[in-house]
């Protein structure tokens, strides 16, 4: 066979091809590598100053396989910063040629490690790699076409370091998957991306979905999952939250985000993150402020561009939240606040966007919340659980109506029930509210700190409609109508540990209440069966007192100005306003104790019913009282009037009726020094005051009372009451007394107690200094039968005074205790000249029994003598010559006569002549007077006992008296009464 010629040219030709494949040949497979790996490292080491090193460089130059492995970049210490132990990439040069584009069939990077690490300064360990370039770069806009099939990177490796925070903390992420399938830089070509991570603290990062280089956008599936919480706040909110957090989330997603003409925008659709055991202490010591089983925000929808948010549901459930006060009145949640530290300076306005947000349901379900005050003395614990809670269709959109329902349970017997809607912008709210059976014993230790007061039991409950509102002055505006009550209240004193306040029911009913406006109103108030102990002390002091704690840190000057400073400046407007329709009180009671007395005093009221109506704070309102009840359970009391508050004016009547006295004998020791043996007594008493005058009136009537044991009391009035009450006593043993009393209250010194007081000793002591007086008053006599009249020197009752004694009589039988006792009297002045004969008689007959006497015989006493006229005119004529020898001569007959007149005896003048100066010469004789006064007694004795009918036992002749005080120049002997 032929060979056939080849040309000299063509085999030059294929010559230098054939060199030219060897040297690319050579050159690709064994060249490049080597130069790739001598110098590769060298330049690293010259642009970053760090060291580097590859281990294996391979080229295909036919396939353009280019492969490296066991590359590493070291920090300045020597340390990896970055490594990998191969990378692939697979360049398809017909493509390329093909597509006018880089066309990257493969591109792998298998176990790539990456160390970046944060200084205590605050910087990376990278910086030294981020050079500032001064020269602008030009971009035309122009992106160079790249296509890579495959984009891969398996068990990637991430070690995070950050030294920076008080505590240093690492983390490594690993393995790092990462798959891109068709990454391109063509417009509008999305790429599949696939990425997946794992924390060695545990937490997935799972991501699905297209990605698009131009413009640059992505949108899929995004998927964190069983990152711990005390990683995520060890890691990046050390510094911002002083909390310990456990637990761990869940957040997923469905997502759009693209930047397109230099704006962000992402959109996330389907979103669901949850928190699964999650709890919230101040430090990993301390028991959990927030502890929850599962928190979850479900159809989470996000658009960043339209700034809305949706969220489909939020719910917590058996959450249990802790809350406490320290000593020191700090609140435990506030390490959740931000601090605003003091050198921040103010940044610059940021101008706010508005956003959308709107959440289809919030629910709590089975919630609950410890609370805790440590202030107190005796720390106290309230539990609210569960705690229901649920709010629809919230949407922050200005006038949108929430509608929201909570429920809480209080103290495992209380509930607290709200019910209604309310919109956030403008603020506004309408909310039914209903509390039930919420133990008051439980809140003791609030009381203990301004109380010395056990809270025994009570339960408060609430029920109404509560309205919220922003005004137009950005006030808040609330209002409340419906009704309250506290049944079954007990409080004791601690000091007596005895009950001191209770009811079985307090019902303010028809409340509605206007705060901004400061109007309160009521229909009615009705307190069934109330109770309260009442102390007046030996102090004057009552006990509500001893009960009450005075706040110490207060200065009662400063409070005292304080307050009156309030009240200045307080204006008509601003004064609240107030109503209530009725009180009304239903078989009331109290314990009453009066310590104050000599014999301290106790009383009960019992079965008090009535009340009150029209209670207002117009200034012209009158308050109608009526009130019914018991003393003792045996002594009905009525009380019934008008009061008017403000303008000071009321008229009230209160009754007693039945009063058994001995039970208040402790107020008649303290007035009389006296207690009550027996007696009832009734009371009606009207008080009226009207323009600032007070005019009133006391009835007293008293039955059957007997004075007993007499108690030695200093400042009892001084008063014989034995007699008063012998006087007052009626012929039935009932004692009537009227006290008016009247006065100005404008008088700072009017006090109405002691004007009743004086009133009623003015009333007693003008029966006792005037008893005649009302002794006649009782038989309709005006006359003053404390005194009977007689004629001088003379003993006989005359016809007016016989009509006197026989009124008085009278008067004695209507008081059957009373007796008299009868004082005979005679004037030395007025008597003794008409008695002074009979001691001129007298002293004759002494004279005729002497010259008797003297004869001899039986001895004669001067009484027993008997003088005839003649031996009368004989013994005158003897004495008078005898007493006066100047004033008589004799006659030639020898007969006496007066001197210079022609009378002598045989004439009437000489004797009375005779008479009248032996009488003058007598000197008044004492007894004389006092048989005088004893014969009058004696008169006065008899026509009472005798002819009045008056017991002889009652009537008692006192000692005579000569010359005693008396009104007047009148001959009377003094009457006087005493009591048994």
């Amino acid at each position: 066979m032929k060979v056939p010629h080849i040309p000299s040219k063509i085999k030059i030709a294929v010559f230098i091809a054939g060199g030219l494949f060897g040297i690319y040949t050579a050159l690709g497979f064994y060249l490049l590598p080597m130069l790739v790996k001598s110098k590769l490292p060298a330049l690293i080491q010259q642009q970053t100053g760090r060291k580097a090193s590859v281990a294996t460089v391979r080229f295909d130059p036919f396939s353009l396989q280019l492969s490296l492995q066991g590359f590493a970049l070291q920090e300045p210490d020597g340390r990896l910063f970055v490594g990998f132990d191969g990378f692939f990439i697979d360049i398809n040069a017909l493509q390329s040629i093909s597509q006018t584009a880089l066309v990257i069939d493969k591109v792998s990077l298998n176990k790539p490690i990456v160390r970046i690490a944060k200084g205590k300064d605050g910087t990376f360990n990278f910086k030294d790699l981020l050079k500032d370039s001064n020269e602008a770069k030009q971009d035309d806009g122009k992106v160079f076409p790249v296509n890579i099939a495959k984009l891969s990177m398996t068990e990637g490796k991430l070690d995070w370091e950050d030294a920076h925070f008080s505590s240093p903390e690492k983390e490594t992420a690993y393995p790092i998957n990462l798959v891109i399938d068709n990454l391109t830089t063509q417009a509008d070509k999305p790429s599949n991306l696939g990425l997946s991570l794992e924390l060695n603290s545990g937490g997935k990062l799972d991501w699905q979905g297209a990605i698009s280089l131009n413009p640059l956008s992505s949108s899929g599936h995004i998927k964190l999952e069983k990152v711990q919480l005390p990683r995520i706040r060890a890691l990046a909110l050390q510094d911002f939250v002083q909390l310990d957090l456990q637990g761990y989330e869940l957040f997923e997603a469905d997502y759009k985000a693209a930047y397109v003409n230099n704006q962000f925008n992402v959109n996330l659709n389907q979103g669901k993150f949850e928190l699964h055991d999650f709890q919230v202490s101040q430090n990993s010591q301390d028991k959990p402020l927030v502890k929850m089983v599962r928190f979850a925000v479900q159809g989470i929808g996000f658009n960043l561009e339209k700034h809305e948010l949706t969220v489909e549901s939020v719910s917590a459930n058996d959450a249990d939240f802790k809350a406490w006060l320290n000593p020191d009145g700090v609140f435990s949640y506030q390490p959740l606040l931000p601090i605003a530290k003091a050198d921040e300076a103010p940044g610059e306005p940021v101008e706010k966007t508005s956003w959308s947000i709107k959440v289809n349901n919030i629910a709590l379900n089975n919630c609950g919340l410890t609370f805790e005050d440590q202030t107190l003395k005796k720390p106290i614990t309230i539990i609210a659980k569960p705690i229901n809670f649920q709010l629809t269709n919230f949407n922050n959109e200005a006038g949108a109506s929430l509608p929201f329902q909570l429920s809480v349970g209080l103290n495992e017997s209380g509930l607290i029930k709200l019910d209604g809607n309310t919109v956030i912008e403008p603020l506004s709210a309408q909310i039914a509210v209903d509390v039930k059976d919420i133990d008051l014993e439980k809140f003791q230790a609030y009381v203990d700190k301004f109380a010395r007061l056990d809270v025994i039991n009570g339960s408060l409950a609430i029920d109404g409609k509560l309205l919220v509102a922003k005004s137009a002055q950005d006030k808040l505006d609330i209002k409340f109508t419906g009704n309250t009550k506290i049944a079954d209240l007990i409080t004791r004193d601690q000091l007596k540990n005895k009950d001191f306040v209770k009811w079985e029911n307090l019902a303010l009913n028809g409340m509605d209440v206007d705060l901004a406006a400061n109007q309160y109103s009521a229909e009615t108030l009705i307190i069934n069966k109330p109770y309260a102990r009442v102390i007046i002390k030996q102090d004057k002091t009552i006990n509500f007192g001893d009960i009450m704690i005075a706040d110490k840190n207060v200065e009662k000057g400063k409070q005292d100005a304080t307050v009156k400073a309030a009240k200045n400046t307080q204006t008509d407007a601003q004064k609240p306003k107030f109503k209530l329709g009725k009180i009304q009180v239903i078989d009331g009671s109290s314990d009453f104790s009066d310590l104050s007395l000599i014999l301290p005093f106790t009383a009960q009221i019992k079965s008090l019913d009535g009340g009150a109506n029209n209670i207002s704070s117009d200034q012209k309102s009158t308050i109608k009282v009526d009130l019914k009840g018991t003393a003792y359970d045996l002594a009905p009391v009525d009380v019934k009037g008008e009061i008017s508050p403000y303008l000071g004016d009321y008229d009230v009547t209160v009754n007693f009726t039945g009063m058994p006295m001995p039970l208040i004998s402790s107020y008649m020791v303290q007035f009389a020094g006296y207690k009550v043996e027996k007696g009832k007594m009734s009371l009606e008493l009207n008080y009226k005051v009207a323009n600032r005058e007070l005019t009133a009136s006391n009835n007293i009537l008293i039955d059957q009372f007997e004075l007993g044991e007499k108690v030695e009391n200093p400042n009892a009035v001084s008063l014989p009451l034995e007699l008063a009450v012998a006087l007052m006593k009626d012929s039935e043993g009932k004692i009537k007394i009227h006290v008016p009393i009247s006065g100005s209250l404008e008088d700072p010194k009017f006090s109405v107690s002691h004007i009743f007081v004086d009133a009623l000793v003015n009333s007693i002591s003008k029966v006792i200094t005037s008893p005649f007086r009302a002794l006649a008053s009782l038989i309709g006599s005006e006359e003053d039968l404390s005194s009977i009249d007689f004629a001088a020197g003379d003993a006989v009752l005359t016809k007016s005074q016989i009509s006197k004694l026989g009124d008085l009589s009278k008067a004695l039988k209507a008081r059957p205790v009373l007796k008299l006792e009868i004082k005979g009297a005679a004037y030395q002045e007025q008597d003794w000249p008409a008695v002074s004969d009979d001691a001129l008689y007298d002293q004759l007959k002494r004279i005729k029994a002497a010259e008797v006497n003297k004869q001899g015989g039986r001895k004669v006493r001067a009484e027993h003598v008997v003088i005839s006229d003649q031996d009368y005119r004989r013994l005158m004529e003897q004495l008078f010559a005898e007493k006066f020898p100047l004033m008589v001569e004799k006659s030639l007959l020898g007969t006496l006569r007066l001197v210079g007149s022609k009378a002598d005896t045989s004439t009437d003048e000489f004797y009375a002549v005779a008479k009248q100066k032996l009488s003058a010469i007598i000197k008044p004789e004492e007894q004389r007077l006092k048989n005088l006064a004893a014969e009058r007694a004696q008169a006065i004795a008899n026509y009472i006992v005798q002819k009045g009918g008056i017991a002889n036992e009652r009537v008692f002749i006192l000692d005579t008296a000569i010359d005693p005080a008396r009104e007047g120049s009148g001959i009377v002997s003094l009457l006087s009464l005493k009591a048994d």
